[in-house]
């Protein structure tokens, strides 16, 4: 008998079905014995691996169910699954603020009814069905964030997912290289807006999607969210206060209440009005939704607020970049830092394709006029940062570039000193939670000048 799914042995559990993927960097085929020690009740293998046939000829009593594809074998699994849960499923896309947004929803949602969701970027192909074959019959609400690098890509997770509520965060650059102009991103995060049920609801940016061009593709009912005066949900009087938390009321559409987030960043109040625009069109009660948005713990190294043994204090946003998050992480260091020296380590941003050196260039250049004091780059593209840097008239000696997180680690540690903020953040390649976790060690700062 088979109780879940899983896809990696570290975590299986008795009477899992193992589902052996292949990647480029992992292969699944090569730990069906590990599989097999850990009680798995069968293992999904790929046609024409090679790997799973010695296993195959040791273990003849092990059932091994032999598929062209072992992804879509995945999905297909997941998708059948789906169809048989009684949930009210959301699905949020976006360029930046997908798992924020939907942390925020879970929290609200989770108030008064059992809630599926994952507790990272669980977005991908992989991440998608597992999320939903995580669901229970007991659970009336799945809340999943779809992302994507391809057209179609949306179109395929959505299908899995079935949602009848969908949230779109804003349109950027994110993943630019991937899909070869912007009009490309527009059509991708469009296709969650087609895959809603005329029945269903779409929720929209007001200040960071083209509503128009959306509106028209969908069947479902569409509300906005934001801070202008047009949103049907909105923020105002945004106040921030010295440690960047966001306070604010949002009014529209019967709802009027006041929140005051956790969680640093202006940029955060867009995800909470998506969360909470979403959450009041499902039933969610006002004080739910301030409950929820207040007390919601976001994920892991996303506007992670620390203080150091060392006196500074450490922005963790190391998860991911692009030009609109990093605009949006210095702004927050901007407001954290009134009381001490900003200093920036910021790491490449990938996957921006011909538009890279520029979008670096002028993120650069936000953080030249934000009043931020040290700048640390990270990277070959990172090198754009200090070139506008300097270009805008800052010390050329206060700006480091370096290759390695390791450096700017060595870097920070020479120059950081009580009372200055630190934000350390780049696209996930480039690793820079390692410089966060160094950053909040116990006797991490040194005193001295910087070599080189």
């Amino acid at each position: 008998m088979v109780k879940s799914v899983s896809t990696d042995t570290r975590s299986l559990k008795k009477c899992d079905l193992f589902v052996a993927l292949k990647g480029e960097r992992f292969n699944g085929h090569k730990f069906l014995e590990a599989a097999a020690k850990a009680g798995a009740s069968a293992a999904v293998v790929q046609r024409r691996d090679r790997n799973w046939r010695p296993f195959a000829a040791e273990r003849p009593d092990f059932t091994l169910i032999v598929v062209d594809d072992t992804l879509e074998a995945l999905i297909d699994i997941a998708a059948m699954v789906r169809e048989g849960l009684d949930v009210t499923a959301v699905a949020i896309t976006g360029s930046t603020g997908k798992t924020c947004t939907k942390d925020f929803l879970a929290s609200i949602m989770s108030r008064s009814a059992r809630v599926t969701s994952p507790k990272g970027s669980y977005n991908n192909e992989i991440g998608v069905p597992l999320t939903v074959l995580g669901a229970g019959e007991r659970d009336s609400v799945l809340v999943v964030e779809v992302g994507a690098r391809h057209v179609g890509d949306i179109d395929r997770l959505a299908k899995v997912v079935m949602p009848s509520a969908g949230i779109i965060t804003n349109i950027g650059v994110t993943h630019l290289e991937e899909f070869g102009s912007r009009e490309a991103i527009l059509e991708a995060k469009s296709e969650l807006a087609r895959m809603l049920p005329p029945d269903g609801t779409l929720f929209l940016n007001a200040d960071g999607v083209p509503k128009g061009k959306i509106a028209r593709r969908t069947r479902a009912r569409v509300f906005t969210f934001g801070t202008g005066r047009s949103a049907d949900y909105r923020a105002v009087d945004i106040e921030v206060d010295k440690k960047g938390r966001a306070s604010f009321s949002i009014v529209g559409q019967g709802l009027s209440v006041d929140v005051k987030l956790k969680t640093p960043g202006r940029h955060q109040v867009e995800n909470a009005m998506a969360a909470a625009a979403c959450a009041s069109q499902l039933g969610a009660s006002p004080s739910d939704i301030v409950k929820g948005l207040e007390r919601a713990k976001l994920s892991p190294w996303r506007m992670e607020c620390v203080d150091a043994p060392g006196g500074y204090t450490v922005i963790n946003d190391a998860y991911n970049a692009s030009p609109q998050s990093m605009n949006a992480a210095i702004a927050a260091l901007t407001d954290i830092s009134a009381d001490g020296r900003a200093i920036a380590v910021l790491g490449d941003m990938n996957e921006l394709g011909r538009e890279s050196v520029s979008l670096h260039r002028e993120v650069g250049e936000t953080l030249a006029g934000s009043g931020a004091d040290v700048l640390i780059a990270v990277g070959r593209k990172a090198r754009g940062f200090v070139d506008s840097w300097v270009e805008c008239g800052l010390p050329s000696g206060s700006a480091f570039a370096c290759a390695r997180p390791e450096r700017a680690s060595e870097i920070l540690s020479q120059i950081v000193e009580p009372g200055d903020v630190v934000l350390i953040k780049a696209s996930r390649a480039v690793g820079l939670e390692s410089v966060a976790g160094d950053a909040c060690r116990e006797g991490f700062a040194k005193s001295g000048a910087v070599d080189g």
